[in-house]
């Protein structure tokens, strides 16, 4: 039986989700959550999400800094997948994001994407990062 991941890239405006699978360790960001003006997460759509792709597990990336410490963005990450699994039920498994933003601004301006370019474009380009992190080193 071939498994679905999601995977998540948090931000506090919007969220980057990528979607991928077992079988060709191929990942691919989807869509872009937007959250609610005062901060709180978008749930609604994160679980019409989460009811189409029924994911085996749901890949949330975690920041740090470059020396490894924590960030505010890392507290907030790992509560995005604590809830994730006390709304939905479903697990969790943190990844090391590093870069995954820097990472997907590069690939975007080689794929002739403008630097300044929608910012939701960025977001999926670092869950499927993100996820694909996770298909090819982890499973």
């Amino acid at each position: 039986m071939i498994k679905t991941f999601v995977g998540f890239d948090v931000g506090t405006k919007r969220t980057g989700v990528a979607i991928g699978n077992d079988l060709t360790l191929a990942a691919r960001g989807e869509f872009v959550v937007i959250h609610h003006n005062d901060g709180r997460t978008n749930w609604v759509d994160i679980e019409k999400i989460l009811q189409e792709y029924r994911p085996h597990k749901v890949i949330v990336g975690v920041p740090y800094d470059i020396d490894g410490s924590v960030q505010e963005m890392t507290f907030v990450a790992k509560s995005f997948a604590r809830k994730l699994t006390e709304k939905f039920g479903i697990e969790h498994i943190l990844v090391d994001e590093f870069l995954s933003s820097n990472e997907a601004k590069k690939q975007l301006k080689y794929n002739h994407f403008h630097k300044n370019s929608k910012r939701g474009e960025v977001d999926k380009k670092s869950a499927e990062i993100i996820l694909q992190d996770f298909l090819h080193n982890f499973l």
